[in-house]
């Protein structure tokens, strides 16, 4: 009798134990790769690629320079292979016809020597090169192409390189004909205003210096300060 009381509680165990061993079984696990990650942890991980995705391609200049007037104060170094070394200051102005179109009238005066006709000098016993102060007035033609980003402290600057070709003369005796000038330069934008600029050319023209007339290679290398004036057209 005692028995049979125990045969339906001990079916009732057996059919229980058989459900939890087969629900827990690796089969009928759900797999690490299918489980839900919790909305608080998909924002978090948003969050942080943000901090260091930025999105990239095309974006729109912060400095537009059509229809703006360019003034510039500028100063250097100008280096002949035929005389002396010595420095250039002068100024510019440059009007954008489009964002990369312009035109610039300039004007510097540099120093023209020949530290060689010293020593000649002291042998003949006269001056065989007249030193003085030369005049460069020139037209250019620019073209900036090139719009770039370069990285200052913590902050980004917008720069364009640019291109320049022109021509004008160097007032001095002992120049014959028109001179050609061919460089770059790179313009930095501080801010709407103000900008920073840093031209390199190569002047080229004709120069007698103690009996020698040649074609001679001139590079200016000067930094500038330009001011940029709103024309309202």
């Amino acid at each position: 009798m005692t028995a049979i009381r125990w045969r339906p509680l001990a079916a009732i165990l057996g059919a229980c134990l058989f459900t939890t061993v087969f629900s827990a079984s690796p089969a009928s696990a759900q797999k690490p790769s299918e489980t839900a990650i919790p909305n608080c942890l998909d924002q978090s991980i948003s969050d942080q690629l943000g901090q260091s995705l930025r999105p990239r391609g095309v974006q729109k200049r912060e400095f537009l320079k059509k229809h703006q007037l360019q003034v510039v104060a500028r100063g250097g170094l100008f280096a002949s292979d035929l005389l002396s070394s010595s420095y250039i200051v002068g100024g510019a102005a440059a009007f954008y016809l489009t964002e990369d179109l312009g035109l610039e009238v300039s004007f510097d005066m540099t120093p023209v020597a020949l530290d060689l006709d010293k020593p000649l000098s002291k042998f003949f016993g006269d001056d065989r090169f007249e030193s003085s102060m030369g005049y460069l007035p020139m037209a250019s033609l620019l073209w900036s192409p090139i719009h770039a980003k370069l990285r200052m402290g913590d902050g980004i600057v917008h720069s364009d390189i640019i291109f320049s070709a022109g021509g004008g003369r160097l007032v001095h005796e002992s120049v014959q004909g028109i001179a050609t000038q061919a460089g770059m330069a790179l313009e930095m934008y501080l801010s709407q205003w103000v900008t920073l600029r840093f031209d390199i050319r190569d002047i080229l023209l004709i120069q007698e210096a103690v009996s020698e007339t040649r074609l001679s290679n001139n590079i200016t290398a000067t930094f500038g300060i330009a001011l940029w004036i709103p024309t309202g057209l």
